[in-house]
């Protein structure tokens, strides 16, 4: 099947199968060469990010070490012994992944167990066979990271490794020292984001100014974990299972930052379906192809064919029943409203008036709608069950015997006079209506030509009219539809009553027999309020003024399509509809209008173990600009900039934007750079330098930069001795430039 120029069919678009967390073998030790660093010159540089652990010496130029931060220490029943597993080596079977821990809580350090089995595993790759470690340490931290998270890791390497000194600083400020030429008279704005946490650092004249320093606790873990929550919500019953790893896999692989706003990038996206299946990224999740499908054979079709014909067969005794009880009930309907109708002129009129409220009727011209769609359906339904042809052409048919006296008759003839009597009332209802057809085919005819007179003499008028006709339609159907869905829900205001009447009834029923017993009558049906309750109660049965609601509804449509120069196809109530369902298909399922009918089939394992990502691309970036988005109370992080730059002067202002340094993991989303301009630009004045770096390598930069830093006598001023820990406490802390003091 051909598709139009620029639409691809649901099949031929990319699928991008997700990732599944491959198990590692643990390796063994590496080759010890830990003789030329075991002295006071060599200096273990540790990037202690809370997504990845990087570790090496300074004086190499790459970490030798790289692994994921994570710790999985359990027993081993079978061999009797304790088994210590770090990095990706945690995944090797389902019993090390059991026992995974993370030594961050965010990006605060606060487990200091896993943390000293990271450090294990991290020396024993280092090959370090000593007693104790015989190396500075050089260690980075978050930002704002708390006292009591420092004083357990220098207390760990302290006590537990016998370091002779560590010193700490601000990943993020490492990796500006890692790319500036002279780092002691560098000037910019640090902007970084991570995997818990955004923050936005001034630096002038090679110093951190902390106390404008601003942090917002979003970064990729909680963008992760927002996708996995929306994804939940936008398949509820997906057949897998969505881990943080895989929505992790697929916030990185397929998100992006809306330029240049999310408002234009959401108007965009909902202009047409085509717009959100352009912007469609379909991920694959494992399945089994035909599981419990078989082979049917030729006895298990003969079943199918029989088990058809009898569901068939029931459901056309259940539409017989249904339409005899409607029958019924119409009949008894007709007969109380009818005599609501002839009570008008033997009450007072404010008693007649209580007495249709009482019926459910607003007005008398209400209740003489409904008898005549009462009598119509009535007629109509009595024809077909006597088989009677509407033909107009028929002659007058005779019935003889129906002005015969009964004891005249035979039995046969007693019977036949009883279905001339059926006829003749049949007939007689005929000719009513075909008179009843003709007044209001004059009826109609004359409000025509006063419709058709308004309109040539006073169009304006006539124009208002009409369209207000139109929207009181589309109101009453759309009453009409939610009164059904209420009636549907049994926790619904309409619903309840509806039992409460039914329940009443019951409670009558109940009354009525005791009273029968005692050969007393209740007396329902003397009162009109009594009818009333069929109403009340009705299940919504009301075919006939949908179909003429409808036909009223197109009517309208056209004649404004023809007269209204502003009411377009597009307008109608059909497109409207078939609009919304578009964008509903194209957002659930990534199907464009055009796309072939087969292109989704709700019977395949493989479509319905597809996640379809396009609005959740911009939505889930966007919540670092708009916070709220998440439900986090914090300033977006344009609006956190703003803030710091506004607590400078004009010249300072000009330095710091002249070097506007983007670093971490979470900034590699793409369109971060032209987002974070178009946003910054507003608020600058016209002319002002914005101008946006970012490192060499974002993934090792922070531990080359503490490298760099650690060896310089500024690094090796702002080290902690072991006898400064003893003097002063495992809470002293030797402050710099790179750090948080």
């Amino acid at each position: 099947m051909a598709t139009p120029s620029g639409a691809l069919p649901a099949r031929d678009r990319r699928v991008y199968p997700i990732p599944e967390l491959a198990s590692a073998v643990a390796a063994p030790p590496t080759a010890t060469d830990y003789a030329q660093f075991a002295n006071q010159d060599s200096v273990l540089c540790i990037d202690n990010g809370a997504t990845t652990l990087r570790a090496g010496w300074n004086r190499e130029q790459d970490p030798r070490l790289a692994i994921d931060n994570l710790s999985s220490k359990y027993r081993d029943r079978k061999f009797n012994r304790s088994i210590l597993l770090a990095g990706a080596e945690v995944y090797v079977d389902a019993t090390s992944r059991a026992h995974v821990r993370a030594p961050h809580e965010g990006d605060i350090v606060t487990s200091p167990d896993v943390m000293e089995n990271i450090l294990d595993y991290v020396l024993l790759k280092l090959g370090v066979d000593t007693d104790g470690l015989q190396n500075p340490v050089a260690m980075t931290e978050a930002l704002c990271n708390p006292v009591y998270s420092r004083s357990l890791m220098s207390e760990l390497l302290f006590e537990g490794y016998s370091a002779p000194s560590v010193a700490y600083s601000i990943d993020s400020l490492m990796s500006l020292y890692a790319n500036s030429p002279t780092p002691p008279t560098t000037d910019a704005l640090v902007i970084s984001s991570s995997t818990a946490s955004t923050h936005v650092i001034p630096v002038l004249d090679g110093k951190a100014v902390m106390t404008s320093a601003k942090k917002l606790n979003w970064g990729g873990s909680q963008a992760a974990d927002h996708l996995l929550k929306l994804m939940q919500l936008k398949y509820p019953a997906f057949p897998g299972r969505l881990s943080s790893f895989q929505s992790g896999v697929m916030y990185r692989d397929h998100s992006y930052h809306a330029t240049p706003t999310y408002a234009s990038h959401l108007a965009h996206l909902a202009s047409s379906p085509h717009a959100i299946v352009a912007e469609d990224r379909t991920v694959q999740f494992p399945f089994v192809a035909g599981a419990g499908s078989h082979e049917k054979t030729e006895e298990d079709l003969k079943n199918q064919q029989r088990k058809r014909e009898e569901a068939t067969k029931r459901l056309k005794e259940q539409a017989a029943r249904q339409r005899q009880e409607k029958l019924e009930r119409q009949q008894e309907e007709l007969t109380a409203f009818t005599a609501l109708s002839e009570a008008r002129g033997t009450v007072s009129k404010a008693e007649y008036d209580q007495k249709l409220k009482a019926a459910g009727f607003s007005s008398i011209p209400d209740l003489e709608d409904y008898l005549k769609k009462l009598e119509k359906s009535l007629t109509r339904a009595r024809n077909r069950e006597l088989g009677i042809d509407d033909s107009e052409n028929k002659e007058a048919p005779s019935f003889p015997l129906i002005d015969v006296p009964d004891h005249q008759l035979n039995e046969e003839d007693l019977k036949e006079k009883r279905r001339q009597k059926l006829m003749k009332a049949g007939y007689d209802a005929r000719i009513r209506l075909k008179a009843e057809k003709d007044e209001e085919r004059r009826r109609v005819e004359d409000e025509r030509r006063r419709d058709e007179e308004l309109r040539q003499n006073d169009f304006p008028r006539w124009l208002q009219g009409l369209r207000e006709q139109h929207e009181d339609i589309i109101e009453k159907i759309k009453e009409r539809k939610k009164r059904k869905e209420q009636l549907a829900d049994r926790k619904s205001l309409a619903a309840q009553n509806r039992m409460k009447s039914i329940a009443g009834l019951a409670a009558d029923e109940k009354a009525g027999r005791k009273r029968k017993r005692t050969e007393q009558d209740d007396g329902f049906g003397q009162n009109d309020a009594d009818w009333a309750v069929y109403r009340e109660i009705g299940t919504g049965d009301d075919s006939e003024d949908e179909e003429d609601e409808q036909e009223a509804l197109r009517t309208v449509e056209s004649r404004l399509l023809e007269h209204d120069p502003k009411f377009t196809l597009d307008d109608t109530a059909e497109r409207q509809a078939m609009r919304k369902h578009q964008l509903l298909n194209a957002f659930i399922r990534g199907l464009a209008p055009d796309d072939p009918l087969d292109t989704y089939d709700p019977e395949s394992a493989e479509h319905n173990s597809q996640l379809h990502m396009n609005v959740e691309r911009a939505r889930v970036p966007e919540v670092i600009w708009q916070p709220h988005m998440a439900g986090l109370d914090q300033a977006g992080l344009a609006e956190i900039v703003e803030h710091v730059l506004r607590g400078f002067g004009e010249p300072e202002r000009q330095r710091l934007t002249q070097n506007i340094f983007v670093t971490g993991g979470n900034t590699l989303v793409p369109n971060f750079d032209a987002r974070l301009r178009t946003s910054l630009q507003p608020s600058l004045p016209v002319g002002h330098p914005l101008n946006i770096v970012r490192p060499y390598d974002p993934h090792f930069d922070a531990w080359r930069g503490l490298n760099k830093w650690s060896g310089s006598e500024e690094g090796q001023s702002a080290r902690i001795t072991k006898a400064d820990y003893e003097e002063r406490g495992k809470d002293w802390y030797a402050g710099h430039a790179w750090g948080n003091w």
